[in-house]
């Protein structure tokens, strides 16, 4: 009887053994897999993300003394650039995280609304009001913000719930 007892405990033990052995095999190799996802995942991005980054210098922090502010044409030029970005060859828009995707979306529709403003017409060459060039900088900070903050770059903290501040405003070049 205690010969059997013994047997039936090693038989029992090993099953467990078992068990564990798939369980963990199964959940590291997941985790593997998962990781080795998110690391193509994230170099993909990193290489469209530069080429936006690349598209947005159209819309500076500021506009240099000297630099001439774009036309209303100029912006619907910049949307042509944007939409290429987004659906081209190497389809960007793709890899947007949601937080990229909302700036990126945000910022198209406020271009679209600026470059449009004046219908086809004469008006259709005419200069952004302060208002709008403002509001179009910064929603171009903005989104290059997230696309670092996306890649890593900006080397956010690892707490989730921390975002980076809000950036400085430029300097005013009135006398």
């Amino acid at each position: 009887m205690t010969a059997f007892i013994g047997f039936f405990g090693a038989i029992l033990g090993a099953l467990a053994g078992a068990i564990a052995t798939y369980l963990t095999a199964r959940s590291n190799m997941r985790l593997t897999l998962e990781h080795s996802y998110d690391q193509t995942l994230q170099g993909k991005r990193l290489e469209r993300y530069q080429a936006l980054f690349h598209a947005s210098k159209c819309l500076p922090r500021y506009w240099r003394p000297m630099e001439e502010e774009p036309k209303r044409e100029d912006l619907q030029q910049y949307m042509r650039d944007f939409h290429d970005w987004y659906f081209g060859e190497d389809a960007g828009g793709m890899f947007l995280t949601a937080a990229a995707k909302d700036v990126y979306t945000r910022l198209l529709n406020l271009l679209a609304e600026a470059a449009f403003k004046g219908g086809d017409g004469p008006d259709s060459d005419s200069r952004l009001t302060e208002t709008e060039s403002e509001a179009l900088r910064q929603l171009a900070g903005e989104l290059r913000r997230q696309l670092a903050v996306d890649v890593g770059a900006a080397h956010p903290p690892r707490l989730h719930w921390t975002r980076p501040g809000p950036q400085a405003p430029p300097p005013s070049f009135d006398s």
